[in-house]
């Protein structure tokens, strides 16, 4: 019978212990901490503290005998007390949250809707680019490095370095000038295993209006850098759709540019 009430009052939400101590202290007059500890099956130490939040509740009181401080059971009907007391609690708080439910669903996330960061100057900036670190599959990358490299060729050198370390494959679409050039021969010329990790492929073109900078686009996420003189800023957009979206248009021009040459 004591297993199935035990149950019972775990069904109202009472927790294991909790209910073991209730009931035990039930079928005594009152006793000490130790005592119905012993009862329920529990240490004094857990005895105690399960008491303890039982007398918060008031389902169980306190009483002096003599000059020992001993706990007593509040009756029965005080256990409906507290449930319905906690009933109204929790509608007055569905009713709270209703009211601030359009807020809280205006800051989910979700694939939908992207998170959008934003880094204005070369610190930021490089703090945000080194994000690309983290990434978990193949970097896709699309590279002008004129009007680029000059100002972030450090940041530029320690994230390959420390991407090739973490073994995080890059596959980059990069214009190709002179600038780009140097810096390939810097950074891969004459190391195999870096240009396996690397793979670098052209954009051969002649274009009147190409922005400096470069965009990653790895996981759920795209990296913008923009360096055009006076403008010096980067974007971060977690985006599930985008990201993919984007990925695809990299997948055409990388095949596009396969056939030219590496210099």
């Amino acid at each position: 019978m004591e297993e199935k009430l035990t149950s019972n009052l775990r069904d109202l939400g009472l927790t294991n212990n909790e209910a073991l101590m209730y009931l035990a202290l039930l079928s005594m007059d009152h006793g000490s901490v130790a005592s119905i500890s012993k009862a329920a099956g529990l240490n004094r130490t857990t005895g105690y503290d399960v008491l303890r939040r039982l007398s918060i509740n008031g389902i169980v009181n306190q009483v002096i005998v003599g000059k020992k401080k001993t706990y007593k059971a509040s009756p029965p009907v005080r256990l409906k007390q507290l449930f319905e007391n906690k009933k109204r609690q929790a509608e007055r708080r569905l009713a709270d949250l209703a009211e601030y439910m359009p807020e809280l669903k205006a800051l989910y996330k979700t694939e939908l809707k992207p998170v959008i960061r934003f880094a204005e100057g070369k610190e930021e900036m490089s703090t945000m680019y080194m994000h690309k670190l983290d990434a978990k599959s193949t970097i896709y990358s699309i590279l002008n490095l004129k009007g680029y490299s000059e100002d972030f060729d450090i940041m530029g050198s320690v994230s390959s370095i420390e991407r090739y370390k973490r073994g995080i494959k890059e596959n980059v679409l990069a214009l190709r000038n002179k600038t780009s050039l140097k810096w390939w021969g810097k950074e891969y010329e004459g190391k195999p295993k870096r240009q396996k990790n690397t793979e670098y492929r052209w954009i051969d073109k002649s274009m009147k209006e190409y922005p400096n900078g470069e965009v990653n686009i790895y996981d759920d996420t795209v990296i913008i850098m923009l360096t055009k003189p006076g403008e010096y800023v980067a974007f971060e957009i977690e985006s599930k759709s985008l990201a993919a979206f984007l990925k695809i248009v990299f997948e055409l021009a990388w095949e596009q540019a396969k056939k030219l040459q590496l210099p």
